[in-house]
């Protein structure tokens, strides 16, 4: 799960430099990241991630 969590995060980070390179808001990079690896790439995020983040986003 902790591993999940650290991709998840450093993929995002890496998308927003890339976003920022490009002349774009580093945002737009975080969010291409979130679509391209959402819920459908399987067994690439754990899926008690998958299951915290649901009740993250009911919380917020």
């Amino acid at each position: 799960m902790l591993g999940s969590t650290i991709w998840i995060l450093l993929m995002g980070f890496f998308g927003g430099q890339l976003a920022r390179r490009l002349g774009a808001p580093p945002l737009i990079g975080m969010i291409v990241v979130g679509i391209l690896i959402g819920p459908e790439v399987g067994d690439a995020i754990a899926p008690q991630v998958l299951v915290i983040a649901d009740d993250l986003r009911t919380f917020a």
